[in-house]
This record gives C-alpha cells, structure tokens and sequence, in this order.
C-alpha cells in the first residue's frame, strides 16, 4: 500500500468528480478526515497526505497539533482549495481574484519544481467536455478556464516558494513551504490530482505528485 493518504470528506468516491481519466493512475488510499489518528500519523507508516478540497477545516483546525508533528517530523502535506480556517503553520485565508476571463485567470509558472516539470500552464488553465483531448489552440477555443484556480493566498510564511502565480500579476496559487523536516504543498482550486490527464503534458503531474509526497521526489 502507498505510503500516501488522500484525506476526505466522508467516503471517498471511485473516481475523483470531473476526472474519469485518472482512474488509470495509482492513487492514495483514502482517510476519513474524522478518521486521523495519532496512531495513523505518527505510526512511520504514512509519509504524506493531500487534503480534497471539501474536507471540514473546523475539524482540521481542532487536529492541527497532531498534524503539525507529523509534518515537523518530515511528513509532507498537499492542501487543496480555499483556506478559511488555516489549520497548519504557514496556512493563511485564500482570497478571490476579481475575474472576467481567462487572461485574468492564467497560470504563469514562477519557480521549477519536479512535480510540474513539463507541464503546459495551458493545460491546468482549461478543462473540457468535450470527446478526445483537445490541446493547443483547440484546447483555448473550446476549454474553460476557472477549475484550477479562481484566487489565490494572501500571505506567505517565512522560506515559502510560488511554483505557479495566477493572473496578470502571477500571484501565489502554487506554493510550497518547510515546517520542520517536512514539507506543506498548497494549491489554491480543486484537488490538483484531478488535472492528471494521460493525453496531456499534465500526464505525469499524478505520479510526480505522490512521489513527492512519498519523499521520493
């Protein structure tokens, strides 16, 4: 089994909603969010974690000891979404970019990191329903932009790096920052596992991911 967890609201689902296509890539495990236990964190089992998007930050925020150790123990974390209740060192309430288009919802990536190493920004821009894979121009015609960020984090603690701005201005959407000898990764939209597309640049985004969350990355 990986030595990852997707933490989630409830059961999690076969297939994460709007990405039938990552079905083909390995997965974590899934957790309850009211399931995390000092046992399971602190156990040596688990190396990391990536938080869906909808997961109760109240309860997470009552967690937040627990969590901490685990990170300043060297567990990596993925945040996902929009930060109300900062509930980890580092963590600050994600704010809403004032949008009318795409361009105002660009991705421009802002420092390497292996996790998006060959990827297309046009690719996490636009989402479509569309049969096939578009790319390219065909994918700028008939994509929507929005699904992978819609805003971004206010403020950025000590020793934090942007991997991915959004907007003209390229504001932090992407960050990662250490705590301890761990790791918190935030991504300010839906579950970044979900942009993981087997005929796109962002093929590799889903492995590339767990393994860092493993630490093998």
């Amino acid at each position: 089994m990986s030595a990852v967890r997707a933490v989630t609201m409830g059961p999690a689902p076969a297939t994460p909603p709007g990405s039938p296509r990552m079905s083909t890539h390995p997965r974590p495990a899934p957790v309850d969010v009211y399931d995390l236990t000092e046992e399971l964190l602190l156990g040596g089992t688990v190396k990391g974690l990536t938080i869906t998007g909808n997961a109760d930050q109240i309860h997470l925020q009552r967690q937040a000891p627990l969590l901490e150790e685990f990170v300043r123990r060297g567990g990596r974390v993925l945040v996902n979404g929009h930060v109300v209740r900062p509930f980890l060192p580092g963590l600050t309430p994600w704010r809403a970019l004032d949008h009318r288009g795409p361009a105002d919802l660009v991705i421009t990536p802002v420092t390497p990191h292996p996790v998006f190493e060959g990827v297309d920004p046009a690719e996490l821009l636009y989402r479509t329903g569309v049969p096939g894979t578009p790319t390219g121009e065909e994918l700028t015609r008939v994509g929507v932009a929005g699904f992978y960020g819609r805003g971004y984090q206010t403020h950025l603690p000590e020793g934090a790096t942007v991997l991915n701005g959004i907007g003209p201005h390229a504001l932090p959407v992407d960050v990662v920052h250490p705590l301890g000898r761990g790791q918190v990764m935030v991504h300010a939209g839906n579950d970044l596992l979900s942009f993981c597309d087997p005929d796109r640049s962002t093929r590799h985004l889903g492995p590339r991911l767990l393994a860092w969350l493993e630490g093998t990355l």
